[in-house]
């Protein structure tokens, strides 16, 4: 049991190592009242005495090791440490252990000390001088408060009363993070699995009669063309590729334009890039018709980021009197094409054009 003024009795008092309590705050006590009686007549002394007198966190007053934990029974706790040592040159003020709940991991930060988010319980211990320690700190059975419902983590505090505006006066000297969350009331909900983000198959058609290739993500226009549309002229050449169906963090929407300037022939044409983009939009010859799907671009080195996959553009330099663009991410079908004349329209150097998904 603990004595009323704070103080425990001889055969309650945590264990401790070093010198004894130096006499000396005794006597700076004494002089300190003496000087406060005195009220206005306070001299260049006092003011000093009581300067000297004012309470203030040591330098260095630790928890040995870790262990230091909570005890809890139903509702009451008992505070446990195996050790709290001064390691400063000059006493503590009063010392004491206090138990929290918090919101969020505790790390340390100067902006995030007690008072945080709920006080559990508190045990105060007494002055530790320079050099001294307590051992086999255990504190009796202490009620318990208990934090709104949520997932709490709990926190041992060795605090130091230094007269301070929060928390009764006391500052942080140490702390223990306990390993494992608390749950108060029912469980949270788990948070819903990560989605990825929605794509689709960009299919591959060929028109042999004009030496053409077009590609589609639409679903419906997939859907006509391998049911027949336009005479089965189109047909799959088994290529595909994987775009993003919606935009995500860092991806550009693929403009699509149409032209059937180069009669009989017609063609489509499509670009992630603004600017190429504008200038066809006000070309009377191409019609504009939407974002067709989305890719990332390429950075500065020409690659692509983790999980994706670079696709390539090539140009068939208007052979057979109309343009026309094939779109892979095949190296061989690029190297077939670069062979038969075509011409890549992609980075300088590794000719990527832009990334799509993996």
């Amino acid at each position: 049991m603990w004595a009323l003024n704070g103080r425990p009795r001889a055969a309650d008092r945590p264990a401790w190592k070093g010198s004894r309590v130096n006499s000396a705050v005794s006597i700076a006590t004494a002089l300190k009242d003496w000087c406060v009686e005195r009220g206005r007549g306070v001299s260049l002394l006092c003011v000093a005495i009581l300067i000297c007198a004012a309470p203030a966190a040591a330098s260095n007053v630790v928890f040995t090791n870790n262990d230091v934990r909570p005890v809890i029974n139903g509702g009451t706790v008992a505070l446990i440490a195996a050790g709290i040592k001064n390691n400063s040159n000059r006493p503590t003020g009063t010392l004491r252990l206090e138990l929290w709940a918090a919101s969020q991991p505790f790390a340390g930060s100067p902006v995030n000390p007690p008072p945080m988010d709920f006080k559990l319980a508190q045990f105060q211990l007494g002055v530790l001088q320079s050099g001294q320690q307590y051992v086999n700190v255990g504190s009796p059975s202490l009620p318990l408060g208990t934090p709104p419902d949520g997932v709490w983590y709990y926190v041992v505090f060795l605090t130091e009363f230094t007269g301070g505006a929060t928390d009764d006066g006391f500052t942080v000297d140490d702390w223990v993070t306990m390993p494992d969350t608390v749950t108060i009331g029912t469980p949270p909900p788990p948070s819903p699995p990560v989605q990825p983000p929605p794509t689709a198959a960009a299919v591959e058609y060929y028109y042999a009669s004009w030496g053409f290739y077009f590609v589609t993500a639409l679903a419906t226009e997939i859907d006509l063309l391998d049911n027949g549309a336009f005479d089965g002229a189109w047909q799959r050449t088994g290529e595909r590729f994987t775009v993003w169906s919606q935009p995500i963090a860092g991806s550009a929407g693929t403009c699509r334009f149409f032209s059937t300037i180069f009669v009989p022939k017609s063609t489509h044409f499509y670009t992630p890039f603004l600017s190429e983009c504008n200038a066809l939009q006000a070309n009377p010859a191409w019609t504009y018709e939407g974002i067709a799907f989305y890719v990332a671009l390429i950075d500065a080195n020409g690659g692509c980021a983790t999980g994706t996959v670079p696709l390539y553009r090539l140009y068939n330099n208007g052979m057979g009197g109309a343009p026309n663009h094939r779109y892979t991410t095949s190296v061989s079908v690029f190297n077939e094409m670069i062979a038969a004349g075509w011409l890549p329209e992609g980075h300088g150097i590794t000719k990527v054009f832009a990334c799509v998904s993996q």
